[in-house]
């Protein structure tokens, strides 16, 4: 974990926008994407304390990061995370990303919400490279 004082001054600077913005109201979640532990995360969502103010849960940065990915996602649970991030080294799932318990985890909280894919190209044909990170997600 990081020293607290660092999370703690993001974590005022989060509050003081979701509270000044109205971002609820207005419709409006903060989506905060870091490259901190699950841990850490949970105890900046649950300090800003408020429904406009979630993670933007990026699953390379965490498993490059060294984090249990699928644990870390459980943990934070479906009310913590606005959306998800997917990257990896290489072709989506053929890295270190562990896609398929990765998706497990997404079922397991019940998350309906959006992911986001932030794939490479490999082969540098774009339009070729695409299908196969859109069929590993959606095949699982």
């Amino acid at each position: 974990m990081i020293p607290r004082s660092e999370p703690d001054y993001t974590i005022g600077l989060c509050k003081e926008l979701a509270v000044e913005l109205s971002a609820w109201r207005a419709g409006v979640v903060l989506g905060f994407e870091n490259t901190s532990s699950g841990a850490d995360n949970r105890y900046a969502v649950d300090n800003v304390n408020s429904k406009a103010f979630r993670m933007w849960y990026d699953v390379g940065n965490s498993t490059f990061g060294g984090y249990d990915v699928p644990s870390e996602i459980r943990a934070l649970g479906k009310h913590r995370i606005c959306l998800f991030h997917f990257k990896d080294r290489g072709y989506l799932g053929e890295g270190q990303v562990r896609v398929p318990e990765i998706l497990a985890s997404l079922a397991a909280i019940d998350f309906e919400g959006y992911a986001n894919l932030e794939t490479n190209s490999p082969s540098n044909d774009v339009e070729a490279d695409t299908p196969d990170g859109i069929s590993l997600i959606s095949e699982s």
